[in-house]
């Protein structure tokens, strides 16, 4: 691979912490899942370790986005581009590859969501 900007985003949640590095054509080259084991924070440093061993030398982080119940905290800790709550994670991806998406269910480890999008917007939302 020749020298490309990466992505980086970052989910803490209650139960996991997922980390998933993309290229600039949104092409899955790393992702991890990893429980939080009541560790979140020393558990996202171990996976952004993983996640910097498996880089190629030749590329560079270009961004991080970061969501999820520890958002704020592991925004601060990687100084993270984006820091947007769950809801608006889930509206701007899935809007990205399904633009004509309507509804979003969420099944998370603290609750469940279900997302109403409209005209290309989160116009409504639940949770438990």
């Amino acid at each position: 691979m020749s020298s490309h900007n990466l992505y980086l985003g970052l989910d803490v949640g209650s139960v996991s912490v997922n980390l998933v590095l993309i290229d600039e054509n949104y092409q899955v080259l790393e992702k991890l899942y990893l429980r939080t084991q009541g560790r979140p924070i020393a558990i996202l440093s171990q996976g952004l370790e993983r996640i910097h061993q498996s880089m190629p030398k030749s590329c560079t982080i270009a961004g991080i986005g970061a969501t999820g119940s520890g958002r704020e905290l592991a925004g601060a800790m990687v100084k993270a581009d984006v820091v947007k709550n769950e809801i608006t994670a889930h509206g701007m991806a899935v809007l990205q590859f399904i633009p004509n998406a309507q509804t979003i269910l969420e099944i998370g480890g603290q609750d469940s969501k279900i997302i109403l999008i409209r005209n290309g917007v989160v116009s409504d939302f639940a949770m438990n």
